[in-house]
Parts: C-alpha cells; sequence; structure tokens
C-alpha cells in the first residue's frame, strides 16, 4: 500500500480515504439510528468523518422508504382521479347522513310522518307523490 498523501482546496494534507467493512457500516447507521446523540456526535465518538456516517445513515433510510418512482404516470394520473372521487363520494355521504336527521335528531321517515315508498327509478318519495302524478298507496 502506497503512502500517498492528498491535499485540500486549503492547501492542507489530508489523509487518504479509509475503507470500512460492510459490518462497520452496518452497525455505525444502527448505533446513529438507535442513539438519542446526533450523527455527528456518534461519528466523531467512533473515530470517523461525520459527514461520511450521515451519508450512510441517508442511503439506509432511503433504501427503506418506497419511492413514488415506481409508478408509471398513467398510472398516478389514476391514482389521483379515484382519490378525488373517493373524497367526493366521502362528501357526498355526509352530506346524505345529515340530510336523513330531522331536526330534533331523529331520522326522516317521510312526509308528515308516513313512510317513504320505494319507487324503482325514483327513489323514496313520499306516499302523495307517486309515477306520473298518481298516488302510491302504502
Amino acid at each position: 500500500m502506497s503512502n500517498r498523501i492528498a491535499w485540500n482546496r486549503n492547501e492542507k494534507a489530508v489523509a487518504p480515504p479509509r475503507k470500512y467493512s460492510q459490518e462497520f457500516r452496518e452497525e455505525a447507521v444502527q448505533l446513529a439510528l438507535s442513539s438519542s446523540k446526533t450523527v455527528s456526535e456518534v461519528g466523531r465518538e467512533l473515530g470517523m468523518n461525520p459527514e461520511t456516517l450521515r451519508g450512510w445513515v441517508k442511503k439506509h433510510q432511503q433504501q427503506l422508504e418506497p419511492t413514488g418512482s415506481e409508478l408509471t404516470a398513467g398510472e398516478r394520473a389514476r391514482l389521483k382521479e379515484q382519490d378525488r372521487r373517493i373524497r367526493g363520494l366521502e362528501v357526498e355521504k355526509t352530506f346524505l347522513k345529515k340530510a336523513a336527521l330531522g331536526s330534533i335528531g331523529r331520522r326522516n321517515t317521510g312526509f308528515l310522518g308516513q313512510e317513504w315508498v320505494f319507487v324503482e327509478g325514483l327513489g323514496g318519495c313520499p306516499p302523495s307523490e307517486g309515477l306520473a302524478g298518481t298516488v302510491v298507496e302504502g
């Protein structure tokens, strides 16, 4: 191994980069993540450049997080449209729940206390109304 000296911008000699084993890297990352100390403090305690440890921690966290790049543009657009539709349906559901309650907190039973009649195609309507103006007996 040659004894090389590197120079930084301020013309100061710096040590060549050290090689760390994969096992050391993993243990250092776990120590940094589980410790109440900052990454810089853990790096200094391990006798290494804190920025090196910070890079390892960042890389580790990126590997754990799923990225949005796994979806195509079309899939993201479809997902966005579905989210918008779900929000609209939730608003509609909330509105209908509130409309179904009477002013005294009871469920509306119909026109003047009578039961509502379900007419296919029209939904619920009071007994005084029916298809084409005919009265539906309930």
